[in-house]
């Protein structure tokens, strides 16, 4: 396996998905119920979907929103999941634009690094 600029693994072999898939480390947050939205980490994006780590268990088929910090909730629905991850497959696919712009966000790691620039003058 290869890693990516942010030490990711980047799994390699057969791939039946339409979209090309692309590592991330961003935190989000997913509809779980009703009204309930629970924190996830963005781990895989494609313009199709996504694939999130979740220390929990989504129903499969279910209707979900995926929220991200600066964008607009993207609708989703849940295609595989298990207790520690899962799939989902936007409702439309996203531009190519907002999937390079989501890929370029910097990691939680990387935002608690930022210092004000006040602070190095």
């Amino acid at each position: 396996m290869r890693g990516d600029r942010r030490g990711l693994k980047i799994t390699q072999g057969v791939d039946r998905r339409e979209a090309m898939r692309w590592p991330v480390a961003l935190a989000a947050t997913v509809k779980e119920s009703r009204l309930c939205f629970q924190n996830v980490k963005l781990v895989e994006i494609s313009r199709a979907g996504c694939r999130i780590e979740t220390g929990f268990l989504l129903p499969t088929g279910m209707e979900t929103v995926l929220r991200l910090p600066g964008f607009k909730p993207l609708p989703a629905k849940v295609v595989w999941s298990d207790r520690t991850a899962a799939g989902l497959q936007f409702a439309a696919p996203l531009h190519p634009g907002v999937v390079t712009h989501i890929m370029s966000l910097p990691t939680p790691e990387e935002q608690s690094a930022w210092r004000p620039l006040s602070s190095l003058v």
